[in-house]
């Protein structure tokens, strides 16, 4: 079971690292689902759950084309479940997907306390996705395909180091609401000529 935690920078060492006022996101990672426990530590800015799937899941996806419509969602998460029931929902999307974000969005919905959530599901538009912080209390993100979300060490992309979740982790970043400046992330590149990303699930609370 492979364990990874990662400890911001103890101090800020650069006039450039001082303005942006925030050293390097904690973040916890791990194969087992109990990681996701570790979202109650106020230290940790992100918790990745590297969970290995059955491998009936990856060949399911593999013989699916993903060029369904995106697929936007609000609502509680028994709402959320039932939307996905339907008829509409069902033809466009593999039972796989389906199922994992009516899971997870059950998950989701006991870490926030039931509050509405927003739902995309989607492939990653043409071109390169600029960082961004998580909106509200808490974000997740999961990739169905070859490359997952990316995150990185800081707030600058341009000296901080990238990392791309592998295929069916999911992220929870933790938001502002949280009083946290949360983990600088984006979803992967869909570059022509390029390896297609896959289906990306993100999963946002909604204010109250």
């Amino acid at each position: 079971m492979l364990f990874m935690e990662s400890w911001p920078a103890p101090k800020i060492d650069t006039p450039e690292d001082a303005a942006l006022a925030y050293p390097a996101p904690h973040v916890v990672a791990c194969a087992h689902a109990a990681v996701v426990m570790d979202l109650q530590r106020p230290d940790v800015d992100m918790v990745v759950w590297g969970r290995r799937v059955p491998v009936a899941w990856e060949i399911s996806l593999t013989e699916w084309s993903s060029s369904s419509s995106p697929l936007t969602l609000f609502g509680t998460p028994s709402e959320i479940a039932d939307c996905l029931e339907t008829p509409a929902v069902r033809q466009d999307w593999p039972p796989v997907i389906l199922t994992d974000v009516k899971d997870l969005s059950s998950l989701f919905g006991v870490l926030t306390g039931g509050v509405r959530q927003h739902i995309r599901l989607m492939t990653p538009p043409s071109g390169e996705a600029a960082f961004e912080l998580p909106p509200d209390v808490l974000r997740l993100i999961c990739g169905y395909g070859h490359t997952g979300a990316e995150w990185c060490s800081s707030q600058d992309p341009k000296s901080g180091i990238v990392s791309a979740l592998s295929s069916f982790a999911v992220a929870f970043i933790k938001g502002a609401a949280e009083s946290e400046p949360g983990c600088f992330h984006r979803l992967p590149a869909n570059v022509p000529n390029g390896p297609m990303p896959g289906t990306i699930l993100v999963m946002d609370t909604v204010s109250r």
